[in-house]
């Protein structure tokens, strides 16, 4: 297109006018040519169902099942999108499109030719109807079953009243959004914090992100609706507690260790190790999910994905 523009323009004739409209012309030819980029086709509709149970977890880290439950709970709030063409992509592709970035590590390039789609607003929109419902899905445990949380913690640890271990966790960044130096931690990498209180079967009870990577621990959990109703006495019963480590503060409902100045007694060392062993639920809950879902080992920043 661009060089009939200028045959047709540019003959023996030519004034500067004629070069300049010429010029023009072929600039805006350049900049709305749309280039073609092959993608694979239906694949999300005529290659995934041929999946079995174990092939569908493997690619998309949750079983057929508990696809179609988080297909249930989150198809209401998901229109349906165009991905670059004329068809309009359904909310059931949308979640695996959604699960596949999140079980990975490729770019969005990547999946969006797996899928045959541009799947930048899917991963948005997915991801804010999940955030949705998370009061929903991440439930704090009713007094009834604290007392059996409890009852596993003990047999576990030897040690009564447990009802969750906290932690936090750095979930790196590729890049510092607007180049914020707040968002590097103690290790000079970008990041986000991730506070989560698991229970003995490593459930998800309390979740809270989003402070950047150089806040302490214990500034975060202040910032927290956990530590708000821990305060209040309005989460935890009578009797019971939170584990965490030495970077939380003491209350009445976090325990957390001895503090050892070389003088500890061996009672409080015994403790100290109990303690540390229950805690550890918390440390392998992070490492399965982000074994699960790769994409929480590395993610971009807000500025990527506006």
């Amino acid at each position: 297109m661009e060089v009939i523009l200028l045959q047709y323009f540019l003959d023996e004739n030519d004034n500067d006018m004629a070069v300049c409209l010429a010029r023009n012309l072929t600039i805006f030819a350049l900049l709305n040519h749309k280039r073609f980029i092959p993608r694979i086709n239906n694949y999300a509709e005529n290659i995934v169902p041929l999946f079995d149970a174990a092939l569908f977890r493997s690619h998309f880290r949750v079983t057929p099942a508990v696809y179609d439950v988080i297909l249930r709970e989150v198809q209401g709030y998901i229109v349906s999108k165009h991905g670059g063409g004329t068809d309009q992509i359904e909310p059931s592709k949308q979640l695996l499109i959604f699960l596949a970035y999140m079980a990975s590590q490729e770019s969005l390039r990547e999946i969006s030719v797996q899928f045959g789609v541009g799947i930048h607003d899917v991963v948005k929109s997915v991801s804010y109807a999940i955030n949705t419902l998370l009061i929903r899905i991440i439930d704090w445990p009713s007094i009834q079953t604290q007392q059996a949380i409890s009852r596993d913690f003990q047999l576990q640890s030897g040690i009564p009243g447990i009802i969750g271990a906290l932690d936090g966790t750095h979930i790196r960044l590729y890049s510092a959004p607007k180049g914020d130096r707040d968002y590097f931690n103690r290790k000079q990498f970008p990041s986000i914090q991730l506070q989560v209180v698991c229970d003995s079967d490593m459930v998800i009870r309390h979740a809270y992100t989003g402070w950047p990577g150089c806040t302490h621990d214990a500034r975060v959990l202040r910032n927290s609706s956990l530590f708000e109703d821990g305060e209040q006495g309005n989460a935890i019963g009578q009797r019971n507690f939170i584990i965490a480590d030495s970077a939380y503060p003491l209350r009445n409902w976090l325990i957390i260790p001895f503090r050892n100045t070389g003088h500890l007694t061996p009672r409080q060392h015994r403790f100290n190790r109990r303690l540390s062993s229950a805690r550890q639920i918390v440390e392998r809950c992070y490492g399965h999910l982000k074994g699960r879902f790769r994409r929480l080992r590395k993610l971009l920043s807000g500025n990527h994905l506006r």
